[in-house]
């Protein structure tokens, strides 16, 4: 069963500042400038310090807001602004070289890679994965999903009248692109599957429409906001049917873990940087002992699973 978070995502925050250890260590090699009509300094960018714009697929905005705020507390010298877009707008800022750094849930294609070819070697940082999820009414009657059963009826159009419908979070999210690729098909029948603008829409749209399945990213289930918070007692996870063993699974941390439920998807830091600037920096906390303790504690499942540390004694006390 998945757990649902509301302010825990404070709790998670202050637990992990005031349980863990410093692991990350990189020599800071900020330098400053002195403006001396104004007497303000000047940071430039480096791997713990400056200023960095770092775009972030919505559906797995709460994670990656989580670790900033982190990242941001420990290295103070370092500011990072989060722009939360849909994929095709992040990915679009990437190739005009508005931002140089964002975080997607996929790899990078071939075509582009080729994008970068000759300019810079991109990296591509693997730090944890999550879940596309089907959320309901808790009214409606079914539990479970047959994921191939929706492809069908995503390519043929063949829905019956008063069957459910699917509602996604942006016709450009990551989530919908996922459902293009598997189907093979760039439009949905407009009587079986409805976009909105984020999730917090699906979530308030599935309340209020019996009949309607929200398909959203996990992370918002796992630590969703206040006004999603609100509502989550409303909704439902459907199970989904894993076609291996025929058995239905939910987007649980040891499901994804496992590799039961089918719709895993791996969560990355992409940088376009070319240097050891901030992204780097960012990239190696996320996927360090610090950002696995926070993404453990979300309820995805983090790249490196962080150790516990037992301590054996030779006396009992009493």
């Amino acid at each position: 069963m998945i757990q649902i978070k509301g302010a825990a995502r404070v709790g998670i925050l202050a637990s992990v500042l005031a349980t863990t250890c410093l692991f990350f260590q990189c020599k800071d090699k900020n330098t400053t400038a002195t403006d001396s009509n104004a007497g303000t300094v000047a940071q430039e960018e480096s791997l713990l310090g400056g200023t960095l714009t770092l775009g972030v697929d919505e559906s797995i905005f709460p994670i990656v807001e989580d670790v900033s705020v982190l990242f941001e507390k420990e290295y103070k010298k370092a500011k990072l602004n989060l722009l939360v877009k849909s994929e095709k707008e992040i990915l679009n800022l990437l190739f005009s070289d508005s931002i140089r750094v964002a975080v997607l849930p996929r790899t990078m294609t071939a075509d582009e890679m080729k994008h970068y070819e000759g300019v810079v070697a991109p990296k591509q940082t693997h730090f944890a994965s999550d879940a596309i999820v089907f959320v309901t009414n808790k009214v409606a009657a079914d539990s479970v999903v047959d994921y191939q059963k929706i492809l069908k009826q995503l390519k043929t159009g063949q829905v019956k009248e008063g069957d459910s419908f699917l509602v996604f979070d942006n016709y450009n999210s990551s989530v919908s692109s996922a459902f293009r690729q598997a189907s093979g098909f760039d439009s949905f029948p407009k009587d079986y599957a409805y976009f909105l603008k984020n999730t917090q829409e699906v979530i308030d749209y599935v309340v209020k429409n019996p009949k309607a399945i929200g398909v959203i990213g996990l992370n918002w289930l796992t630590q969703p906001n206040a006004e999603i918070q609100q509502n989550i007692s409303q909704v439902k996870v459907l199970a989904v049917k894993n076609d291996t063993d025929a058995k239905y699974y939910k987007p649980s941390q040891n499901n994804i873990a496992e590799g039961t439920y089918p719709l895993v998807r791996k969560l990355y830091v992409w940088d376009m940087q070319g240097k050891n600037g901030l992204g780097t920096g960012f990239a190696s906390y996320i996927a360090g002992y610090k950002g696995q303790r926070i993404i453990l504690k979300s309820g995805l499942f983090p790249f490196n699973i962080p150790p516990r540390e037992i301590v054996i004694t030779k006396d009992i006390k009493k």
